[in-house]
C-alpha cells in the first residue's frame, strides 16, 4: 500500500478539524479485508455473541468483540493501518497510543443508537484538545438502510456535549461510505449508530486511540502478556505504551521496551492462559447479567441462552 502524501494527510487532518469526521476509501485493500472477516467468522465460533451482553446503549444484535491482540495476527496490522498511523499525529499529537479495539457488527433490525461523543468517559469539561479520535472500518457498504453511523456535522466545536437523556433532536447525516473505507471520527463529535433495516448485518470495526497522556479505555498492557507483546511490531508496541509521552509512562526515567525486554524477555507469543481463555466467554457474560436492571436483563438473557446457551 502507497502512503499518503502530506497534502492528503493534511487535508484529512483540516477536514477533522473542521466537521470531525474524515473518510479514507480503499484504505483497506480486498485481501486484508477478507482476512478480517475470516477471522470474524472464526470469532463468532469461539465466543458467540460478541463478549459483552446485548443492552439499550451497546445494541441488542450487535456483536462486538473485545481483547482482539490476543486473537489472530490480523489484529495487529488492523491496530498499525499506514494511513491512520499517518494521520493520528495530526490529531492526537505525538506519542498517541492505542485505547481500544473492537467490531460492531450491527444486525438486522438494531435500533439506532443513542447520540453520544467518544471521549465523555473522562468528564473533561469542553472546550478542550482532542483527547480521542476513533476510527470506523466499514467492512461491508454503511448506507443509510444499513444503520451508518449517524453523525452531527461540526459538532466537535459545539461548547457543550450533547444531552444524553435522548429529549433533544440533533441535525445528523448518515457517515455512508463503500465497504473498504475507514472513517475518523474524533472524540467531540456527536455521533451514533443508525437503524439497520436493510435485512443483513452492518459489519465494521472501531479501532479507537487516545492522546498519549490519557488512560486507554481498554487495560491492553494488562491484557496481553509481556512475552507476547514483545513480539510485535516496534509501531504497536510504542502505541501500547512502550514509549514515554511528554515524560509520562516511564521506567527508570526512559522508555519501557528495554526494562520489557530485561523482565519478560525472551519475545514468546504463546500464552497458556489463552487455552481458558475463550471456554470462560459464558460466565464472562453471565457476570455482566447479574449486574444489569431487570427490565434488561429479561431482554438479555433471552439473547444469551440463544448465543451461549443455558445462562442458570
Amino acid at each position: 500500500m502507497r502512503n499518503l502524501t502530506d497534502a492528503e494527510v493534511t487535508g484529512f487532518a483540516d477536514e477533522i478539524a473542521r466537521d470531525g469526521v474524515a473518510i479514507m476509501e480503499g484504505a483497506i485493500e480486498p485481501d486484508f479485508l477478507a482476512e478480517i472477516a475470516a477471522e470474524l467468522e472464526r470469532l463468532e465460533t469461539v465466543r458467540p455473541g460478541g463478549d459483552i451482553p446485548p443492552g439499550p446503549f451497546t445494541g441488542f444484535v450487535t456483536r462486538r468483540w473485545f481483547d482482539l491482540l490476543n486473537d489472530g495476527e490480523v489484529w495487529q496490522r488492523v491496530a498499525i493501518h499506514p494511513w491512520v498511523m499517518q494521520v493520528l499525529p495530526k490529531v492526537l499529537g505525538d506519542g498517541f497510543l492505542l485505547s481500544t479495539m473492537g467490531s460492531a457488527v450491527v444486525g438486522d433490525g438494531e435500533a439506532a443508537q443513542m447520540i453520544h461523543t467518544d471521549d465523555s468517559v473522562y468528564l473533561f469539561p469542553r472546550p478542550h484538545p482532542n483527547l480521542v479520535c476513533n476510527t470506523m472500518w466499514a467492512l461491508s457498504d454503511f448506507t443509510l438502510d444499513t444503520g451508518a453511523t449517524r453523525i452531527v456535522r461540526g459538532s466537535n466545536n459545539f461548547a457543550d456535549d450533547p444531552d444524553m437523556t435522548g429529549k433533544t433532536e440533533y441535525e445528523w447525516t448518515p457517515l455512508e461510505m463503500p465497504a473498504g473505507s475507514v472513517a475518523f471520527v474524533v472524540g467531540t463529535t456527536y455521533h451514533g449508530a443508525g437503524h439497520n433495516v436493510s435485512g443483513s448485518d452492518r459489519v465494521a470495526l472501531t479501532i479507537n486511540y487516545c492522546n498519549g497522556s490519557m488512560r486507554q479505555q481498554e487495560n491492553l498492557m494488562m491484557a496481553v502478556h509481556p512475552a507476547r507483546m514483545l513480539t510485535f511490531p516496534s509501531e504497536l508496541q510504542d502505541i501500547l505504551g512502550f514509549r514515554n509521552c511528554k515524560g509520562a509512562g516511564h521506567m527508570f526515567a526512559q522508555d519501557p521496551r528495554q526494562e520489557m525486554l530485561r523482565h519478560y524477555g525472551p519475545a514468546d507469543p504463546n500464552d497458556p492462559y489463552m487455552e481458558r481463555r475463550n471456554a470462560l466467554h459464558a460466565e464472562r457474560l453471565r457476570e455482566r447479567l447479574a449486574s444489569a436492571s431487570d427490565d434488561v436483563a429479561d431482554r438479555q438473557d433471552v439473547q444469551l441462552r440463544d448465543s451461549v446457551g443455558n445462562t442458570d
